[in-house]
């Protein structure tokens, strides 16, 4: 995906980059050349992509805001990575608010809307232009249902005020992002963005002297993305360490079989927590756990449904994905489970846990370098962005991909929605 043809001439626009984990946004205005990362909460420019309903209000709460009242064990709907029920089936289905089925748009839409309205605030006036970002593929395999993606988050843009609305490829962001930082040479670089929901990657030649083309689709050699990222790292590390600590593995029934997976792995995504606090669904667990032959961990099973605490527990995996960034082992307190409970991780538990991901991820990145029509080896710089990319594995397997590259990774979480305002700069204002 690239931006050309220059649109209509505004005075100030944005780039958002709607991530399925965390968001940003950045203003350009005709002022001066700089970028302005927005303060979105407080004074962080990443906002978690979550929204709370609370159940006494007609107002949402978003951000850290939604997670405090969450844990706080306010009445109502939170809800989180719901840019990943884009494109699915999902959006035409809806899902269920105080009572009340609601369409997706009116979930994620407030959340564009608050973005937007906290970019207005710090711009003094009216935004009426962005460049959003998307991955290269909402949906793997499915260009009907990546088309109908892309139109839906078009909608809820212009539902929330944009009057002119672009997209770009977020790893093709993240080159613009980094370039401004660059000299006047020539360098291949290939862009490897391992987000929430998705992994995508972009090789494209990268210059200080390219800042100003509006046409940039002669530097972008492939690109290339799957539907996998940090979101699935935390559940393949939810199933390995925590899930066996609520039942998965025991005994069941009679004949001694396993106890029925399909509960932990609901357990372990978050776009299913919050479908297992249905009354029917949690009626149907309970004649499971009846027939459990070790109620002792299947009861725990039982308490996180019924109280509801399933998004506790996934904040408690991500925290340990996160901790074994840096430590070998990491110990997660469960005690709003049960008085005393911990798992226990070790970060080569976390990396064969990944073994799968990592695999279809290298794939992607060699049919990236196949369809750019060069080799590995001819890659001087690999920019990493996204939170995935803090993983070690992540990194020793980029040193192994590109051995003669220079690694750039820093500003994880905003070079995407800082690049997409350079787009937006180059693409709507009068000066660029």
């Amino acid at each position: 995906m690239n931006i050309n043809n220059k649109k209509s001439l505004h005075e100030i626009a944005c780039g958002i980059d709607f991530g399925t984990s965390n968001t940003t946004v950045a203003i350009a205005n005709n002022l001066d050349t700089s970028i302005i990362l927005v303060p979105v909460e407080d004074h962080h420019v990443t906002i978690p992509s979550t929204i709370f309903f609370q159940s006494d209000s007609p107002s949402a709460l978003f951000g850290r805001q939604a997670l405090n009242a969450y844990i706080g064990r306010e009445e109502g709907r939170f809800m989180r990575s719901f840019k990943r029920v884009l494109g699915t089936s999902l959006m035409k289905e809806g899902t269920t608010i105080s009572g009340r089925q609601t369409q997706f748009e009116a979930i994620i839409g407030p959340f564009i809307a608050h973005v937007k309205n906290k970019a207005e605030l710090l711009a003094d006036k009216d935004i009426n232009a962005v460049v959003a970002g998307r991955p290269v593929h909402f949906v793997d395999g499915n260009d009907k249902a990546d088309l109908a993606a892309e139109s839906q988050l078009k909608s809820i843009f212009s539902e929330a005020g944009f009057k002119e609305i672009s997209f770009q490829y977020e790893p093709i962001a993240a080159a613009f992002a980094h370039e401004l930082a660059m000299g006047d040479k020539e360098r291949l670089a290939v862009v490897m963005d391992i987000g929430g929901g998705t992994s995508d990657f972009t090789i494209m030649r990268l210059s200080g002297r390219y800042i100003q083309k509006l046409d940039r689709k002669d530097d972008i050699l492939a690109n290339a993305g799957i539907r996998i990222g940090g979101n699935d790292f935390d559940r393949t590390l939810s199933l390995a360490c925590f899930m066996p600590l609520l039942g998965m593995g025991s005994l069941w029934g009679a004949k001694g079989l396993n106890f029925p997976l399909t509960p932990f792995f609901d357990l372990a995504e978050l776009s299913k927590i919050q479908c297992m606090y249905t009354r029917k669904y949690k009626r149907d667990l309970n004649a499971l756990i009846k027939q459990s032959t070790n109620k002792t961990l299947t009861q725990r099973l039982q308490f996180v449904v019924e109280e509801e605490l399933g998004h506790s527990l996934m904040a408690s995996v991500e925290d340990s994905k996160i901790n074994l960034s840096s430590n070998e082992q990491t110990l997660a307190d469960l005690s709003f489970i049960e008085t005393g409970l911990q798992s226990e991780c070790s970060r080569n538990q976390f990396e064969d846990s990944l073994y799968a991901n990592l695999a279809s991820i290298i794939d992607t990145i060699n049919a990236c370098v196949l369809q750019a029509g060069i080799t590995a080896d001819a890659i001087g710089l690999v920019i990493l962005t996204g939170g995935g990319t803090a993983i070690p594995v992540i990194q020793k397997l980029t040193r192994q991909l590109f051995p003669e590259a220079e690694i750039a990774d820093g500003n994880r979480l905003s070079s995407v929605g800082f690049g997409l305002a350079c787009d937006a700069r180059r693409y709507y204002l009068n000066s660029h």
